[in-house]
């Protein structure tokens, strides 16, 4: 054993070890991508500066007594920044991150967790999903799934079921005997207070719990779960299997106060002064209401507020015949809720079903079951039976004009009108945060003209003593992932503010962020599939070959999870997609195309390319850094 000095503290250290292995055990990360494939010693990353001997690889000297080691210098970070840079310009290089991880808010690790499905790892799966995503169960169930909308499978026949494998990993995390729950750090002394128990301010919670925070979860409805809760209906969110999922979120220490509402139990002055820490997470539940004639008579709900009372006291009463007004997924939610209550939907939109906002899958679900659409038609009245009730509507026709701001055509009126028959109107066109907690209130927020809170776009910091604001609050009416993500962010900014070390996230891609697939595309590759398998087992006699055809197509075409029948639906409220066998789920994974750096969010590269601050806009083409 040998004494040495690595930036400035003196350790003993086994001189028969390398110096980058010596500086390991004591503790100190020198840089290395020493033994992975492709660099064998010949990185040079791993270099420090010794007293007298210069600039050397850590890798290829060993201890000697009184060795003045400096590992970290600003020569050292130009030098190793300049070798990263030379090494992601190599043509084989690849550190690049899959498009559907650059689709995902939440950055979830997609290609790796799929990779543990496809070889029967679900546990290491569930692990991968949680670093960024606390709430697998729930999203894997209601997500829009924006990143299967950039899986480079779709090129060549149709997007990995990325969203359904999550749910397959998290039901089966569930059904083991201990649901996983990262290891909780020691105990910090800051208390965090966190405004809202949806999906935002429960995952802020989740992370800050873990990194052992004191935190609590004010909630102001009676349970927790937030929009997941009383947004989203049965048939597509089960509550018990949210109730599930928030228990497990809880096992690390955070508290959730349910029935306490900001500015009428508390105040946020109150918090500030009681918190180290306060996230708001209030979300935008408020109804926005559609102001036209006849909007006050009964028969008239906000679809809020409708999809509210069926989670609540079930106050609201519908008739046969109703009327939903709106394009987007919470309309589509009501026209479905509406149908199993026994009545005939109609769903009524301004714009053509091209144009409607709601996730294409929930609009093919809404009519398979039954919803009726009416297109390019909006109320402009209400009309009154003689006991003041709804029974019908006047409606004008409506006509595309020019793309608005959110890049769909703007609809015109026409000044032509129908009248139509319905009992309940049931408007579900926007949703707002209420912001009356401000009102008597001694501190001042940044407030955008939307109403909604002006931060910080990587930390959620509101710049106002120690406020953040996640999710709908900040954003307006999102998605749980969105605010999921928001909620991830916050925590690493308030464990940062106290000098934590919750893991990075290292999302950032040094590379073009897919392999092409061009060449895969072949539009009628399905067919031709099917007529070469039909050659190679023409001796056999036709039921065979149609045995033989489906067996090979399922580790081929996008695999189908099973729902529940349709005739099935109405009238209950039953979950529609049952989840997928085993076989199905590990078919499924197996389809991916691996378009990123197979080492995912693990990358040693990308994370030494990130902490380094190498330019991100290194391109292949030109095989070089560009310089600004």
């Amino acid at each position: 054993m040998v004494n040495i000095i690595i930036d400035g503290n003196t350790f003993k250290v086994n001189k028969s070890l390398t110096l980058l292995k010596a500086a390991e055990k004591c503790g100190i990360t020198i840089p290395s991508l020493c033994g992975i494939d492709g660099f064998h010693h010949n990185c040079d990353l791993c270099d420090v500066e010794i007293e007298h001997h210069g600039t050397v690889k850590a890798c290829n000297i060993h201890p000697a007594e009184g060795m003045n080691v400096t590992t970290m210098s600003s020569a050292l970070i130009q030098r190793r920044k300049h070798v990263l840079e030379q090494i992601l310009s190599a043509p084989n290089i690849s550190c690049s991150v899959p498009p559907c991880q650059v689709a995902c808010p939440a950055d979830v690790d997609i290609q790796s967790y799929l990779y543990f499905i496809a070889t029967n790892q679900p546990q290491k799966a569930i692990e991968v999903i949680k670093k960024t995503l606390p709430m697998p169960l729930s999203i894997g169930r209601v997500c829009p799934a924006f990143c299967e909308a950039k899986c480079q499978r779709k090129l060549v026949d149709g997007s990995i079921a990325i969203r359904q494998i999550k749910r397959y990993a998290a039901d089966i995390d569930l059904a083991s005997l201990h649901a996983y729950t990262p290891e909780k750090k020691p105990t910090k002394p800051q208390h965090i207070a966190i405004v809202g128990a949806g999906p935002g301010g429960l995952s802020c919670g989740y992370f800050l719990s873990n990194e052992g925070y004191n935190v609590t979860v004010f909630e102001s409805m009676p349970q927790a779960g937030g929009w997941l809760r009383y947004g989203i209906p049965e048939y597509r969110l089960p509550k018990d299997v949210l109730d599930q999922e928030i228990d497990i979120m809880c096992r690390n220490g955070m508290t959730v106060e349910t029935n306490k509402k900001l500015g009428t139990d508390f105040t946020l002055s109150s918090l500030q002064h009681d918190y180290d820490a306060v996230c708001l997470a209030i979300g935008a539940s408020l109804a926005s209401e559609m102001h036209y004639q006849g909007t006050d008579l009964n028969g008239h709900y906000l679809g809020v507020d409708f999809l509210k009372d069926q989670m609540l006291e079930k106050q609201y009463t519908i008739g046969k015949k109703v009327a939903v007004i709106g394009g987007g997924n919470t309309a589509i939610d009501c026209a479905r809720t509406a149908l199993r209550l026994g009545a005939d939907t109609t769903l009524i939109y301004r714009r053509t079903r091209d144009e409607m906002p709601a996730e294409l899958y929930e609009i093919e679900e809404a009519e398979h079951e039954g919803v009726k659409f009416l297109f390019l038609t909006n109320p402009v009245e209400n009309i009154a039976d003689n006991n003041g009730h709804i029974c019908q509507v006047k409606l004008e026709t409506m006509a595309l004009g020019e793309p608005d701001a959110s890049g769909r055509c703007s609809p015109k009126a026409t000044g032509e009108y129908i009248f139509a028959e319905f009992d309940t109107v049931i408007a579900a066109v926007s949703q707002k945060t209420n912001t009356d907690f401000l009102a008597n209130d001694t501190t001042e927020l940044p407030m955008s003209r939307w109403n909604t809170l002006n931060t910080d776009e990587q930390t959620m910091y509101s710049g106002v003593d120690n406020i953040f604001g996640i999710g709908d609050f900040r954003r307006g009416p999102a998605t749980a992932i969105e605010a999921i993500a928001d909620g991830r962010k916050a925590a690493q900014a308030i464990d940062a503010q106290f000098g934590g070390n919750m893991e990075k996230l290292y999302t950032e891609s040094f590379r073009e962020r897919n392999v092409a697939r061009g060449h895969l595309i072949r539009p009628d590759h399905v067919n031709k599939l099917k007529n070469i398998m039909r050659t190679l087992l023409a001796d056999n006699d036709s039921a065979d070959i149609d045995t033989e055809l489906e067996h090979v197509l399922t580790h081929l075409m996008r695999n189908k999870m099973s729902e529940l029948h349709v005739h099935a639906r109405h009238l209950s409220f039953n979950e529609v997609e049952k989840g997928y066998s085993h076989q199905a789920a590990i078919n499924e994974a197996k389809r991916c195309l691996s378009c990123g750096c197979h080492d995912g969010n693990d990358c040693k590269l990308r994370h030494y390319a990130t902490d380094y601050h190498v330019d991100k806009r290194l391109i292949i083409s030109g095989l070089r850094p560009i310089t600004a």
